[in-house]
């Protein structure tokens, strides 16, 4: 028992003594769920954290969310999103780092925000001087309505991605790419210096972004010698056909497809004999 303090009431000294009953946790839906997601982007990531508001039967742009005005971009809390290295948004720098992401809802032109305050209630602080940038985005109508808002990575590619907002019938993006390329330059360079040097890896990033075939050919047959196998010698054929070295991507091939026979698992075992009978015909040569 608590005894509370003496109320005075109708001029008169009462003294009241009520039980205090200790509150029982309630665990009920959060009608806004928060959402973190994490997806590996370029060399690091993207992470998003942001609560999913539902129509439940409301009109959503213009009304629920006003056209116009900033928008914390979700419920609750507001929307945050934190790139792993810079980026560019839309077009402009972004330096690696967490943001607060705030739009201006438009039928015609939304407008997406960088904040640097990531400590904000909704969008009732937010201050315009502290915004990194603006872009702007112009927004697609779907078929069908979307009950609760969505925010995700769509079109995600090794180096580039769109940031997509969903909600009701309003579909918009933003892209985000990226440049690791200096990066990953600089790690395969001091890799280099290492007793256990990365030749597969190192020759696969030459072929895929367009550099110095004879280099990548020269580092994978240090990883043949290393360990033979019928992967190493398939993309092998793959880099000297790019170089147009013909006769030798086909007998590459071969050396592949005499290695894969041994191999055990089935379906890997045809899909690299299916890939090298494709190399040997696109070369011209003969199993």
């Amino acid at each position: 028992m608590k005894t509370l303090p003496t109320l005075v009431l109708a001029g008169s000294l009462c003294c009241l003594a009520v039980p205090t009953l200790q509150a029982q946790q309630l665990h009920l839906p959060a009608m806004s769920p928060t959402v973190r997601l994490r997806e590996d982007f370029s060399t690091s990531y993207i992470e998003l954290t942001y609560a999913r508001p539902s129509k439940r039967g409301r009109e959503v742009f213009g009304k629920l969310v006003p056209n116009g005005e900033v928008w914390r971009t979700g419920a609750n809390s507001s929307t945050r999103i934190r790139f792993g290295e810079d980026v560019k948004f839309g077009g402009q720098n972004v330096p690696a780092g967490t943001y607060a992401l705030f739009t201006i809802p438009d039928p015609k032109e939304w407008t997406f925000i960088l904040n640097k305050d990531t400590s904000q209630w909704g969008a009732y602080d937010y201050r315009p001087e502290l915004d990194l940038l603006r872009v702007t985005a112009k927004p697609r109508t779907s078929n069908t309505a979307l009950e609760s808002f969505s925010l995700g990575l769509e079109n995600l590619q090794p180096e580039a991605a769109e940031l997509t907002l969903r909600w009701d019938k309003v579909r918009v993006s933003v892209p985000i790419v990226a440049d690791p390329d200096a990066r990953i330059m600089a790690q395969i360079q001091e890799a280099m210096k290492s007793d256990k040097k990365p030749y597969f890896a190192a020759a696969q990033y030459y072929y895929s972004t367009n550099k110095d075939l004879n280099q990548a050919i020269s580092w994978l047959d240090e990883a043949i010698k290393q360990q033979p196998s019928y992967y190493g010698y398939y993309w092998k054929g793959k880099m000297l056909q790019k170089a147009e070295r013909k006769t030798e991507a086909a007998e590459a091939a071969r050396q592949s497809l005499a290695l894969v026979k041994s191999e055990k698992n089935a379906r890997t075992k045809d899909e690299y004999t299916r890939l090298n009978e494709q190399l040997l015909k696109e070369v011209g040569g003969k199993r």
